[in-house]
């Protein structure tokens, strides 16, 4: 028998007596039915729902966001909007609460069960995340400091899924539902934030992984000759052909023709992480560059653009992982970057720093060592 507590915070009568009926006879447990944020969250508090399905416009001071709000932050429970005709100003505010789901008034009982099995299943597994990131704190009480840095990494790590996750939901529900009501134009939206969402779900799992097999120890340092100025070029050629005409890419270097004993996975890695965040905090049509100099003992690579810059306070902690300045919160990123580079120019036994000026851009400087390596 499910014993799944349900309570619901729905201001219509008649729409909260159809829900109870309905998840009753999907067997969960519905031990209230309130109409005000107010009440909501003092129920939430007594009654320790498992999931709570709320309405976003509700009577009283507070709406279904700010509740929900309070009710995440204070109980930890995962909340399921009910939305019928929101504004785009009401579903941003709904977005940035970060739900665990959304049903579409008038409700399809399908849909509702599993959406709140999902809901359910995602938040299980963040518990147990957690919950496991804490006994690993406990323990390593020796190394607390690292340890926490560690938790926090996975923490941020499952938490950045969210949002992506939700926006494909969002979206797949609102096709399923409306498709047939929708013009071309909005559905075609729909797909594009589907295909942007799936997009940076991958690039984030392959940030993770790679910067996973860099901290474990999984990248080996595998030099061997390559013509890096080739190489450079054909990564440029690249970056042209996707970006097309919105930026001013440029290669320039000293040579026509330079031999290098590098790791060419561990540059690719370097090169694209450097290029991919000159193109994320740069606006539409500034110029990007490579700059190559290649001399008797070292190659130097210069990534520059023409971007925001970066704080001088958010600088020592630039190559951790997840950390972001103050000043690209609002572009999408999970400051993971610039830690795959690092430990790429340390495989190399290389250097790098940052020549930077707020709102006048960036110049990442790599120079590594062209030795023969045991």
């Amino acid at each position: 028998m499910n014993s799944v507590k349900i309570l619901i915070v729905e201001d219509e009568q008649l729409v909260a007596d159809d829900l109870r009926e309905t998840l009753e006879h999907l067997g969960y447990i519905v031990p209230a039915l309130v109409a005000s944020g107010e009440e909501a969250i003092t129920k939430a508090e007594t009654l320790r729902p498992d999931l709570v399905l709320m309405d976003i416009r509700l009577e009283g001071k507070i709406d279904g966001i700010e509740a929900s709000f309070a009710i995440q932050s204070r109980f930890n429970l995962p909340v399921v909007y009910l939305t019928a005709n929101a504004d785009r100003a009401t579903l941003e505010r709904a977005k940035a609460s970060k739900p665990f789901g959304y049903i579409v008034k008038p409700f399809d009982e399908r849909i509702l069960a599993t959406t709140i099995e999902i809901a359910l299943a995602r938040h299980q597994t963040e518990l147990k995340v957690k919950e496991a990131l804490m006994a690993a704190q406990n323990n390593q009480q020796l190394t607390e400091s690292k340890s926490h840095a560690k938790s926090q990494q996975f923490y941020m790590a499952a938490h950045e899924f969210r949002n992506p996750l939700t926006t494909i939901r969002l979206s797949s529900e609102m096709l399923k539902t409306y498709g047939e009501q929708m013009s071309e134009q909005r559905k075609q939206n729909h797909l594009n934030r589907i295909v942007s969402a799936t997009d940076s779900l991958t690039n984030l799992l392959e940030n993770i992984l790679t910067l996973g097999k860099a901290e474990s120890g999984s990248f080996v340092f595998n030099p061997k000759l390559m013509n890096i100025v080739s190489f450079c070029e054909e990564i440029i050629n690249s970056w042209r052909l996707s970006l097309k005409e919105q930026y001013e890419v440029k290669f320039l270097t000293n040579t026509t023709n330079f031999t290098a004993n590098l790791d060419e996975q561990l540059i690719w890695h370097l090169l694209n992480n450097l290029l991919s965040n000159a193109v994320k905090y740069s606006p539409k049509g500034s110029k990007i560059s490579l700059l190559l100099t290649c001399e008797e003992s070292s190659v130097c690579f210069q990534v520059k653009d023409q971007g925001i810059g970066i704080p001088p306070e958010f600088q020592a902690k630039l190559f951790e992982p997840f950390q972001r300045a103050n000043n690209a919160a609002t572009i999408p990123g999970t400051g993971l970057g610039l830690a795959i580079v690092k430990r790429c120019v340390d495989l190399h036994k290389g250097t790098i720093y940052l020549d930077n000026t707020i709102s006048q851009g960036t110049n990442f400087v790599v120079k590594l060592p062209l030795v023969n390596r045991d």
